[in-house]
Parts: C-alpha cells; structure tokens; sequence
C-alpha cells in the first residue's frame, strides 16, 4: 500500500510568494523535500509589529471562540484594542475579564466606527447575519480581518463582499481559542495561516504579518483564503475532532464486545491516544514513535494503520468534495441558523455525556488525578492497533490535503500539529463533549455529523482485520515526506525562536 500516492502537484515556491507578497520577507525552510518561505519572530520581530499598528484601533468583533484569546493577546503586548460584542453573556464575558463598557468595550457598531482594524470573530453564521449592518459602516483605508476563510470563500451564501477600498486580510491559528491564550501566557505561541484577499492600501503585507505576530503566533505560513478554510474545514471534520471521535467510538465498541470493562476500553482507545500516543506523535512524529515500538508491536501497528488509511481515504475524497463544493457550508449555515440550534446541540453533547463511554471517560480523567494511569509507551497490542490507526487516518487526510494542492506546512499543521498542541490536550482535560462544545459552530456541527462516517467506515475493518506485518508501511513512514516535514514544524515552534 502506498500512502503517498499524488495528484494535482501544489504551486511552485514563485506562485507561492505571490499569495500572498511577501516582498522579502520571511526564511526559506524545507518541509519535506518541498521549499516553502514563511515568516517566523526573527523575520518579523514584536518591535516591528508595534511600529506598524502604531497608528491603529484594533476592534475585536465577537467575544466567542477567538475573540476573548486574540484581544487579550493584543492588550498585554500593548497594542491599541477595544471590543465590540452584542449585550448577553458574551458581553458578560467581556466585562469579567476586564474590558470597560464604555471605554474598550462597545456595541459592536460603535466599536467598527472607533476602529481602523476590524477583526471580524464572530460565528460564521453571526459574520452572514452581521455583514449588511458593518459594511456601510467600514471606511477608506481600514483594514477588514478574518481568522477564517469562510466568508470571503463563500461569499455567494454568506453575502460577504467587502468595498473595493479596504484591506482584506487573514490570520488562523492552528488551534482552538482557549489554546491561542494559554500558549501565549506560557511564553510559546501556536502557528497561524495568513493570507490577503484584497490590498487597497499597499500596506496588506505588513499589517496581516504585525498581526500575526501581536496575536502571539509562532511563525506565519501563507495560504489564501479558499486554501484555509478548506483545510479548515476538511480537518476539524476530520483527525482533530469528527474522525479521531469516530476512531476511539469504533474502537471502543470493538473492544466491548471483545469484552472488555467501559473503562479498560476507555483506557485502550480515548485515554492512550490523547495521554501517550498523541504526545510521542507531538515529541517526535510518527517516525519517532515506530522507534519506540518493539518488534512484536509492528504487526498490531502497522496492519491498524493499514486498515485505518484504505478505510477512511474514501470517506476525505467525499468530505472534500462536499467542502470545496460548498455543499457542506450550505448545510452547516442552514443548521447554525435555526433558532433551535442551540438547544439541539446541547442535547447531543449531553447524549455524549452520559453514555456508558461519556461516563467511564469522566471516571478515567477523574482517577488520574491520583496519578497516571496507563503508561508512557506503548506497551501491548491493543495500544499499538489504535496507534496505528490513528497515524492512519494522519496519512489519509495528510495525503487528501497535499493531493489537493496544499503545500506541506499547511497540511501538517491542519493534521498533525494542531491535533497534538492544542486540540487533544484539551480532549485530555475536559473530555470530547467539552471540546464540541467550546469550538466554532461550523466546526462542531460539522465533527458531530461527520462523525458517524469515519466511525461506520473504520469499525468493522479493525474489528477483522490480522496482525501482520506490513514492511512497507514502515518504511513508508520513516521515509515520507510528512513527518520530515513534521521535523522542520517541530523545529519553528514558538519556544525554539528567539521571542522578541
């Protein structure tokens, strides 16, 4: 079986470049055998960022997901930003962590008219619903920001068309918001996508990477705007949230009926993938964590990345399909949008809750409290099947991304990266309901639809499937392009940078 089987090749290192203009900016790095230039903290010092934005009245709009993290990040690197968010609990919010109603804390047009920057952080649907009442509202000049592709790159639902005279610019961190804020207070950062959409002012380079970097990025990898969402899009469906509950769901029904206790199949399935084998991942790569495995856990291993890899490659060729169509963002908009929606989301996450696996989960996380409770390597077959299945389904949409055109920094990060710095730790410590729960709305309605679709596509194959020995895989992956790629992302963390 060959897990780097390509199509349609990414852009060259020159086409790059022009999405956006770097204009000399940024280090030229190998991912992989692929060249690509990104901007890390000594291209781009905080110095610099704050003499750019100088000038500038940062207005956060929305106070949900990234809003409370990117503002909070802006005002302790001393950054000009007020906040502007509808009265209700996320105005509530606001106030207990500090903003003034008044004199940094505003209705959400008082605050576009006070601003120069608008970063726009409200819900997907919420920037559709918003758009007709700021739009009269932006001025010559200003700068519009997004930290999500999506309604620029469906503009024909969301209704999102920004005037000619206004900068249109991205960052997206590779994490969650409670990520990009605890990273940042820990000194490190998380890696971000910038992309620029429109330069009206000529001055779009240098305020997407100022802001980058004064939210608390790591290093800034470009993208475009269609680029990031679908990958965006593609990947919280898929390894960070939708297919790794659709994995340790399958799996633990296996182990069930194999006979295993709710929580040794708890033990054998969520808990070793977020404590151990997600933190190998993270450490050293999936190359790395074969160098652990003894011989007689290579067939378990690679016979469960085997059948995780042809399993769930169908399922990502469709989830693409339905993202890059808009046939998922339609039907996400349309859901988000019924004034029931709240209400039947907290339904499903309390179905999650207190089922046999929610509850065993919950006594697991409770347990360690006292200490670990399953070891720090892999240590027995059933732990080895699930670690190989999850680096499985790594590959598989790894290798969906990269065929689509996405260059290497952008795929890893989107699947690897982001599942083991910010997403699985957090699954780690407050569970999978938690995580649905406080992500975007695009991506838990997404991850909870599609869900059930890895899960029915990989359940029966492992249940079935024989250890053996797959040569092939092995040295696939010790070989591949993604996890020496893996290396150099690993290499531009945040805490092996000079932080200026």
């Amino acid at each position: 079986m060959s897990l780097q089987e390509r199509g349609p090749q990414p852009k060259s290192l020159l086409d790059v470049r022009r999405e956006p203009n770097l204009r000399g900016i940024g280090t030229e790095f190998d991912f992989g055998g692929v060249k690509e230039v990104v901007v890390t903290r000594t291209d781009f010092p905080l110095e610099r960022a704050r003499w750019v934005l100088k000038n500038e009245t940062i207005a956060v709009i929305g106070y949900g997901v990234q809003g409370p993290a990117q503002s909070l990040n802006l005002k302790d690197n001393g950054f000009n930003v007020i906040v502007g968010q509808r009265e209700g609990k996320s105005f509530d919010k606001a106030e207990e962590d500090g903003w003034a109603p008044g004199k940094n804390l505003f209705s959400i047009e008082e605050a576009v008219k006070k601003a120069t920057q608008m970063q726009y952080l409200l819900s997907d649907a919420g920037q559709k619903t918003e758009w007709k009442k700021i739009e009269p509202l932006l001025k010559p000049g200003d700068a519009l920001y997004f930290s999500h592709g999506f309604s620029i790159a469906y503009k024909n639902q969301t209704g999102v068309v920004p005037p000619p005279f206004v900068d249109v610019i991205l960052v997206a961190p590779k994490g969650s918001g409670r990520s990009v804020r605890e990273l940042f207070q820990k000194g490190r950062g998380i890696n971000s996508s910038f992309a620029i959409a429109q330069d009206a002012t000529g001055r779009a380079t240098e305020r997407v990477l100022a802001t980058g970097m004064a939210i608390g990025s790591g290093f800034l990898f470009p993208t475009t705007f269609e680029k990031e969402v679908f990958s965006d899009l593609t990947g919280e469906r898929g390894i960070l949230m939708g297919a790794f509950k659709g994995l340790v769901d399958g799996r633990y029904g296996n182990l069930r009926m194999l006979g295993l206790s709710p929580e040794e199949a708890v033990r054998h399935t969520v808990e070793i993938s977020t404590q151990t084998i997600a933190k190998i991942i993270g450490e050293k790569g999936a190359d790395g964590l074969i160098k652990e495995l003894s011989d007689k856990l290579l067939p378990a291993f690679s016979a469960g990345l085997s059948v995780a890899f042809m399993a769930t490659r169908p399922v990502f060729e469709d989830l693409y399909e339905k993202v890059a169509t808009g046939v998922e963002t339609k039907r996400v908009l349309e859901a988000n949008s019924k004034p029931d929606y709240r209400d039947q989301l907290d339904s499903e996450l309390k179905t999650i809750r207190e089922s046999e696996f929610g509850e065993a989960s919950s006594f697991i996380r409770e347990q360690r409290k006292n200490g670990p409770i399953v070891p720090s390597r892999i240590e027995n077959k059933l732990d080895a099947i699930i670690a190989g299945a999850l680096v499985g389904i790594m590959h598989a949409q790894y290798e969906i991304l990269r065929s689509k055109g996405h260059l290497p920094s952008e795929a890893f990060n989107e699947t690897v990266e982001e599942a083991t710095q910010s997403l699985y730790p957090l699954i780690d410590r407050q569970g999978i309901d938690w995580m649905f729960a406080n992500c975007s709305t695009t991506a838990q309605r997404g991850a909870l639809d599609w869900n059930s679709k890895f899960r029915d596509a990989i359940s029966r194959p492992l249940y079935d499937m024989k250890e053996i020995y797959y040569e092939s895989v092995i040295k696939n992956i010790l070989t591949s392009e993604m996890w020496k790629a893996g290396k150099t992302v690993r290499e531009l963390r945040p805490e092996n940078q000079r932080i200026a």
